[in-house]
């Protein structure tokens, strides 16, 4: 019969041992604060505990005498806030208080808005939706809108807009192309601007 009696003994002698082995063995908690050492302070070495001077910044004068050195000028010096001047504030507030306006630098048209991308991306969206005007793709990591062509002529090449942010300040622009300035970007430009949440 195949299997003998002193090996089916010693296949269940091996059974029984090994789903005993592992509640023969104790756990036993490791307290690793019990046997923590209080560790000396550290030393700061002599060198480093007073600042020293460094002579690349020294001026010498014409006759070889020394003038001024950096640390003499900056021991001495009293650090002021930085603010802007009364002109740029008051510039700053009236635009971030304002709605989008539509703007022209260099023949360029161009929508400014005061607000992060994010706003300003999810604004043109629901501009263009509100619009009627139909988006074939997106790229958000670019900040660009993908327009549908829905002109008859073929030759109209297809028309992007973009959201780009600097410095907390938004601008929204629409081309045709590489073209900036074509007609079918201008009315889509001026609809956009229109129909932005202000």
């Amino acid at each position: 019969m195949g299997i003998t009696m002193n090996t089916r003994i010693v296949v269940g002698l091996a059974a029984i041992t090994l789903l005993a082995g592992c509640s023969i063995f104790e756990r036993k908690q490791v307290d690793y604060k019990a046997g923590g050492m209080e560790a000396p302070a550290l030393e700061v070495p002599p060198d480093l505990t007073k600042g020293v001077a460094d002579q690349r910044f020294a001026i010498p004068a014409a006759d070889g005498t020394q003038v001024a050195k950096y640390s003499d000028f900056s021991r001495d010096k009293v650090v002021e806030p930085c603010t802007l001047p009364a002109s740029a504030a008051v510039a700053t507030t009236t635009l971030a208080t304002s709605a989008p306006q539509l703007r022209e630098i260099g023949g360029v048209r161009f929508i400014l808005v005061a607000e992060p991308f994010d706003r300003v991306w999810r604004k043109a969206g629901l501009a263009l939706e509100k619009a009627g005007i139909a988006v074939a793709d997106m790229d958000r990591s670019k900040g660009i809108y993908f327009l549908k062509n829905t002109s008859k002529d073929k030759k109209v090449a297809d028309i992007q807009v973009s959201v780009r942010e600097s410095n907390g300040m938004s601008d929204v622009t629409v081309k045709e192309g590489n073209d900036l300035n074509g007609q079918e970007s201008a009315r889509v430009l001026d609809t956009l601007f229109k129909n932005l949440e202000k």
